[in-house]
């Protein structure tokens, strides 16, 4: 199955990767707790990078860009 967006929940205030899905959505993927994750949540929509969607943890949003963590890659490799 191919998919032609990424939705990516994070934390405002670090950049923190939170939750993702496929496809476009919104905060309502939250349901009736949508209120309480907005507060502290946002989202951005981007083309689908499975790379991105295996390794959540070695990414952040940083001015409604993924963007590589620098401690993602050690120094020694770069």
């Amino acid at each position: 199955m191919e998919f032609d967006k990424l939705t990516i929940f994070y934390n405002r205030r670090t950049g923190t990767i939170k939750e993702m899905c496929t496809g476009e959505q919104t905060m309502d993927w939250f349901g009736s707790e949508r209120k309480d994750y907005e507060q502290i949540f946002d989202y951005v929509v981007v083309d689908y990078d499975a790379y991105v969607m295996q390794n959540p943890n070695q990414f952040e949003i940083k001015d409604g860009q993924v963007k590589l963590k620098q401690e993602a890659v050690p120094s020694k490799y770069l």
